[in-house]
């Protein structure tokens, strides 16, 4: 306990070193901020059939058009910046595609000044052995407030606990998610600014830059929030995910909108494949 109090207390040093030598950084990025939107609680689920009007792109300024280009140019080991959101997304495939994935991968995290939340959903479905992951929580490295999601499979009959690489394309998901900060809007995954971030995915994260997680050190990230929705094979699939989240303490809306005043609620789409939930106080991380 003491020595993992320690390393809080470094990382709260870290991240005001961090933050007074980078001031007139934030002040800028302060100064072009992401397109603003009204925070609704209005649903839409993948799979139901809803026109939506186009967004116009925004341009971006000085600042975010130059880490646009640093990323785009060096690549960054598979991550990009969305510069109208601000927001650093991982590419299909990057690194840790040929990595798989392990409970170990979870300890590592605080290297980087990393304190996240996380649930891990596990079923068994197509003779393979699921783990569906979430994250959010502060990634203090960027000085970024963010989420994740994966999806990982194993052999049903391998008995180490580790997911092999690489995910089979086909049983990758279409994920969306949006990441709220203190009931603010920070980014949406897929972006709706970026043509190729669309389509399933095997794993989607995203961390907005300069927005810093004011509760990182609590447990849970109460301040936190992730709207997610999963559009699964069929519904058997859905349904087997949905046991998990019951398990944790998800309850279904059975009446009015799913929105951020509803936290571990869950709602399915007309068709049953699709599953949106709300995520704010669970935690099952070591963090």
């Amino acid at each position: 306990m003491k020595r993992h109090f320690s390393f809080r207390t470094l990382s709260i040093v870290l991240c005001v070193a961090l933050f007074i030598g980078t001031f007139s950084v934030l002040f800028s990025a302060a100064n072009a901020a992401a397109p603003e939107e009204v925070v609704s609680s209005a649903v839409l689920l993948a799979g139901d059939e809803t026109d939506v009007a186009p967004q116009a792109e925004p341009a971006p300024n000085l600042l975010r058009g130059t880490l646009d280009w640093f990323f785009r140019t060096f690549g960054f080991v598979g991550f990009i910046l969305d510069p109208y959101q601000f927001t650093i997304i991982n590419q299909k495939p990057v690194f840790q595609f040929f990595l798989g994935f392990n409970d170990f991968y979870d300890t590592l995290p605080w290297v980087m000044n990393v304190w996240t939340d996380t649930i891990k959903c596990h079923f068994n479905y197509e003779g393979k052995d699921w783990r569906i992951q979430f994250w959010k929580g502060g990634y203090g490295l960027f000085f970024s407030t963010g989420g994740e999601i994966g999806i990982y499979t194993k052999p049903e009959n391998q008995n180490l606990a580790h997911y092999n690489p690489p995910i089979s394309q086909s049983d990758w998901l279409d994920l969306t998610f949006t990441i709220y900060n203190r009931g603010n809007k920070l980014f949406t995954r897929p972006s709706p600014y970026l043509t190729g971030d669309e389509g399933p995915y095997w794993w989607a994260s995203g961390y907005r830059i300069l927005s810093i997680c004011t509760d990182f050190l609590s447990n849970p990230r109460k301040n936190v929030v992730m709207d997610a929705t999963i559009n699964f094979k069929n519904t058997e699939m859905a349904s087997l995910f949905l046991g998990e989240l019951i398990a944790k303490g998800f309850t279904e809306l059975t009446q009015g909108e799913l929105g951020l005043g509803t936290p571990e609620r869950y709602q399915v789409s007309a068709n049953g494949r699709s599953v949106q939930f709300i995520w704010q106080n669970i935690n099952e991380g070591i963090y």
